[in-house]
């Protein structure tokens, strides 16, 4: 069996194969055979009974054949992270909880967008006994937020900050008790 039979066969068990991969896996066994040569060069040139020199001038040679087979078995999906960059999928995750993991964020999502169309209820608003302007929503855990001067000038933008940096936190308790629970 040849090298472009073997990658074929193991790209075919993956269910990563496809015709256009062609040209790629023969380039891969061609640059392997050509490892193969210069490795056989470099032991060639190892004293009787000793090791060949990492000096040698084929060294470099085998250095760089080696990672272009790595390139080219990425190419391919022959390697761990290429396989999961070609199937989309992450490590350990099938597809079903793969869907659902999305379906959750995706839930999350909806919820933060309509956000934007909401209005803030000048009632959130009061002053503290000082007369400084205080923000609270109602039946939140969260504190008062004090509101200085120098942003009370600001005071729409304050309010629209607070009440979307609020209902996110509120979402991702509320998400994340969901998946917790």
């Amino acid at each position: 069996m040849t090298k472009e039979q073997i990658y074929r066969e193991q790209m075919q068990a993956l269910g990563i194969y496809e015709e256009i991969f062609e040209p790629e896996i023969k380039t891969l066994a061609r640059v392997e055979r050509e490892l193969t040569r210069a490795e056989k060069a470099w032991s060639a040139t190892a004293a009787p009974g000793g090791k060949p020199s990492f000096l040698d001038p084929h060294y470099p040679v085998i250095q760089r054949l080696r990672a272009e087979i790595l390139q080219h078995r990425e190419a391919l999906g022959l390697t761990p992270k290429a396989l999961r960059k070609l199937t989309g999928s992450a490590g350990g995750e099938t597809p079903e909880q793969k869907d659902l993991i999305t379906a959750k964020l995706d839930r999350i999502a909806d919820r933060v967008a309509g956000y934007d169309a909401q209005e803030v209820n000048p009632d959130w608003w009061k002053n503290d006994e000082a007369g400084q302007p205080v923000f609270t929503l109602p039946g939140s855990e969260v504190p008062e937020i004090q509101i200085t001067q120098d942003v009370y000038e600001t005071l729409p933008d304050a309010q629209e900050a607070a009440r979307i940096s609020h209902q996110m936190d509120e979402e991702l308790r509320h998400a994340v008790a969901e998946d917790m629970g």
